[in-house]
């Protein structure tokens, strides 16, 4: 049997090598009472982590697919009467990955919650009050499908540059519930299953579901310190998988922090446009922030397509997110909305719109962003030991919520190798969550509130990487 995986397709590894066992059996490649491969072996054989095969023989045995037995090892059940009850984890399209295990999503929730990237209550601002329309806006117009115009007008002003609203109107501009629904429009939208999509590496667009639900392929283009994407394997990819989007985010990008400078957009739209590859471009902190670098929808309107969010000004309590692009594809993003049922409440328009007009956006900004810049400085300093002896290396960037934090003098971590922060009782975001080899993590900010927290993670983020480089050390001397 050929025991092969595409290290270049999107889904797991260990769900790789499930499907592949599935389809080998139903082939009749594999015989009932047949034995595997040992997990050694198999490991060897496929170049991957032993606790890979492990996770997927477990997963099989769970599924009443294979029988593991001490001394006799794992082999394929015999095919049995079907039972009346259907194995429902056969059916779904996401599972999770070991990189959950970090997230607070499985099992008991730390102490610190460090991977969070969400306002918490205690920072969001005072809304205006507002006084509600007593109509509904008519059925099909403007107004109904991409959203209030007294909306889509105040975003134009106050959210963006004089540039930006220069090549924008009205009619180009969708609202959406929130970045990751403008998302989830534009590849319900734009894609069909089985494209080939290209995201930076690390990227939080990793984690998008919606990529898994529709069977996209992901390819990743890295990027540098500085924000700056490899031009030359974006283009060595758009030609071997016919890219159809590429995804990327120019201003503090997620989970970096780095900004892309003035000549890397230029050259980053130029490039795109040469290779007929058009481009989705995320901007989630461009309210708070007010970045003065022109974003790449204001240097080539006609390839880029915009994506952001009032959210991380406004934190939950009202969602709001927008898209800007060519006036007919949002008419019918927005129609494509309706239709799953996720159209925006007329009263969440109304009072974002309010608070855009109100003195209470200055504030707002003016506050988070010297919020959010003390934060980083108290983390940084509390990391500086760490980085003194080159254990740590924290990645320059804006004001954001997170900091990206390199751990420096490792062999290639696996996303467990990262749970000593979870068993120190911290939640972080490791590089395999966001689909990177490299060693490192994000550290989110917002949720260190008091300075207690604030010294109580510092303590455990070095008992965490201390733990982390002495099993590193085990497994050098073990080989």
């Amino acid at each position: 049997m050929d025991w092969h995986l595409d290290p270049s397709a999107h889904t797991f590894r260990y769900q790789q090598l499930i499907n592949r066992i599935q389809r080998a059996i139903q082939s009749g490649e594999l015989l009932p009472g047949e034995k595997l491969p040992s997990e050694r072996r198999l490991a060897q054989l496929l170049g991957i982590d032993r606790s890979t095969v492990n996770r997927a023989y477990s997963e099989l045995a769970a599924g009443n697919i294979v029988s593991r037995t001490v001394g006799q090892g794992t082999r394929v059940k015999a095919r049995t009467k079907p039972t009346k009850h259907p194995n429902w984890l056969a059916y779904l399209r996401t599972k999770s990955d070991d990189a959950d295990l970090l997230t607070g999503q499985i099992g008991q929730k730390p102490q610190l919650d460090l991977a969070a990237n969400i306002l918490p209550p205690s920072l969001w601002p005072i809304l205006p009050s507002v006084k509600f329309p007593h109509y509904l806006p008519k059925e099909g117009s403007d107004n109904a499908v991409l959203g209030l115009a007294g909306l889509r007008h105040q975003i134009l002003q106050t959210t963006g540059s004089r540039q930006l609203a220069a090549k924008v109107d009205d009619a180009q501009i969708l609202i959406t519930s929130g970045i990751q629904q403008a998302f989830t429009l534009l590849v319900e939208g734009l894609l069909a299953p089985g494209d080939a999509v290209a995201i930076e590496s690390p990227s939080s667009l990793n984690q998008l579901t919606i990529f898994q639900l529709l069977g996209i392929r992901i390819y990743r283009v890295p990027i540098s310190e500085t924000g700056k994407l490899d031009l030359v394997r974006l283009a060595k990819l758009k030609r071997q998988h016919q890219i159809k989007l590429l995804f990327v985010m120019p201003n503090i990008q997620n989970p970096t922090g780095t900004t892309m400078t003035l000549a890397d957009r230029q050259n980053l739209v130029t490039t795109c446009r040469d290779l007929s590859l058009p481009i989705v471009e995320g901007d989630p902190f461009q309210p708070l922030v007010q970045s003065q670098l022109p974003t790449l929808f204001c240097l080539d309107p006609d390839n880029v397509i915009y994506a952001s969010t009032l959210s991380l000004l406004m934190g939950s309590q009202t969602r709001i997110g927008w898209l800007f692009g060519p006036a007919h594809v949002m008419y019918q993003l927005g129609i494509l909305r309706d239709k799953l049922g996720e159209r925006i409440g007329l009263a969440q328009q109304v009072v974002a719109e309010e608070f855009l007009r109100s003195p209470a956006l200055k504030s707002q900004q003016k506050r988070l962003a010297d919020y959010l810049s003390a934060q980083q400085h108290r983390l940084r300093v509390k990391l500086a030991p760490l980085a003194s002896r080159q254990w740590i290396k924290v990645t320059p960037g804006q004001p954001g919520f997170f900091l990206w934090i390199n751990l420096l003098g490792l062999p290639p971590l696996q996303a467990r190798d990262y749970l000593p922060f979870r068993k120190n009782g911290l939640s972080i975001l490791p590089a395999p969550y966001f689909g990177s080899s490299t060693n490192g993590f994000r550290l989110g900010v917002v949720g260190l509130e008091t300075a207690d927290q604030l010294n109580e993670a510092a303590i455990k983020i070095k008992s965490a990487i201390t733990e982390i480089r002495r099993l590193a050390g085990q497994h050098n001397d073990e080989h």
